[in-house]
């Protein structure tokens, strides 16, 4: 039975089997080693969070990827993507937003921006390094339309020079107030628009922006808001964000990065720097801790453990402050976790990322998105 089941799979009556059964050489296109040598420009990918501040969120990222010196292999020039991004959560929230990154021909412009809107429930707990417990904060309700763009000019190779724009505008809040209200005398306590610009300098030396296993990346951008731009508050916002990347033997890597986000004059609450995210502070929800100063680092290894796979274990610490002279070592909140990186595209690189965070105040994240956290 054994032979004559093998002999079968091989051919029928003398005919090859791809001439009785081609639905089988159809369906090999699709199998993960053959999916990821395509090169597809578009692709849908899901996204999907379970915090306290959202419940469960989860939606449709639709990513498109271009190269601008596709056919000139002359002037070469690093991957450029853009992607639409709607999520709806359980406590009827609604976030869209449409961001776009791309390097010119030969790499002359570095363009970077998003615009979005947001239908937003967001719970907070306090400002500072000691706020309220997990299970003690106050609901706002609010909409709020932005918009930041930035254009870089190559100075040499991997260094850009430009401008930064950034507009926020918070309307239509609502809060729910329990034993005091937390945004009581606050700036921009019932609503704000602020609009800003500055100047912004990028060194960018990673092999590849979605998956960077070796370079370096440095940023420093400063936007200032003042009400001769239409603002309707005068603050100061700086940002300093430095990467490391050091390969280990021929496939893994140590990736590292500081970060820092700080204002100065009177910063509405909504805009103050805030510790969480999906890229650095991992497991700690956007605004769990908010203050003017912030700063953090973080450190991740990523090891391929399969040519589809690789496994990824992080580590961050990280803290917010009224002033820089109030920073303690003492004052540090700590998060770490893990996570799984599934190749969807060989050529361009590209991998659906999935990290799960814990942190020390018990604030667990979990996150599906594309390329690497940074």
């Amino acid at each position: 039975m054994v032979v004559l089941l093998v002999g079968f799979t091989t051919s029928v009556f003398g005919q090859p089997l791809d001439t009785i059964l081609p639905k089988r050489r159809w369906i090999e296109q699709f199998y993960p080693a053959n999916l990821v040598k395509r090169d597809f420009r578009f692709l849908p990918v899901p996204s999907l969070s379970n915090t306290p501040e959202t419940g469960l969120k989860g939606g449709v990222a639709l990513s498109y990827f271009f190269n601008a010196n596709e056919k000139d292999t002359l002037k070469k020039a690093r991957d450029s993507y853009a992607y639409l991004d709607v999520q709806y959560s359980t406590m009827q929230q609604l976030f869209v937003e449409l961001y776009a990154q791309t390097f010119t021909s030969g790499e002359k412009f570095f363009i970077r921006g998003r615009v979005g809107y947001s239908d937003n429930v967001e719970r907070i707990w306090g400002f500072g390094n000691a706020t309220q417990p997990n299970n003690k904060f106050e609901t706002v309700l609010y909409e709020r339309t932005y918009l930041q763009a930035s254009v870089l000019r190559k100075v040499k190779q991997g260094f850009f020079v430009g401008g930064k724009v950034n507009m926020s505008n918070m309307y239509n809040l609502e809060n729910t107030v329990k034993d005091s209200n937390i945004l009581a005398g606050l700036p921009g306590a019932k609503q704000s628009f602020v609009a800003g610009i500055g100047p912004t300098i990028i060194w960018d030396h990673r092999n590849h922006p979605l998956a960077t296993m070796r370079g370096w990346y440095t940023e420093l951008a400063i936007v200032f808001h003042s009400p001769a731009l239409g603002s309707k508050f005068m603050y100061t916002d700086v940002v300093f964000d430095a990467r490391k990347y050091f390969p280990i033997g021929k496939k893994a890597a140590l990736a590292v990065q500081g970060f820092a986000n700080l204002t100065n004059g009177t910063t509405p609450w909504r805009e103050m720097p805030r510790m969480g995210s999906g890229s650095i502070m991992r497991g700690y929800f956007g605004g769990r801790f908010r203050d003017n100063q912030y700063l953090a680092a973080q450190a991740e290894a990523r090891v391929p453990v399969h040519k589809l796979v690789t496994l990824a274990g992080f580590a961050a610490v990280g803290q917010v402050q009224s002033k820089l002279g109030n920073l303690s070592l003492t004052d540090n909140k700590f998060a770490f976790g893990g996570g799984v990186r599934i190749l969807a595209n060989a050529k361009k690189q590209i991998m659906v990322r999935l990290d799960y965070g814990i942190t020390t105040d018990g604030n667990r994240g979990f996150y599906i998105k594309l390329g690497e956290a940074f």
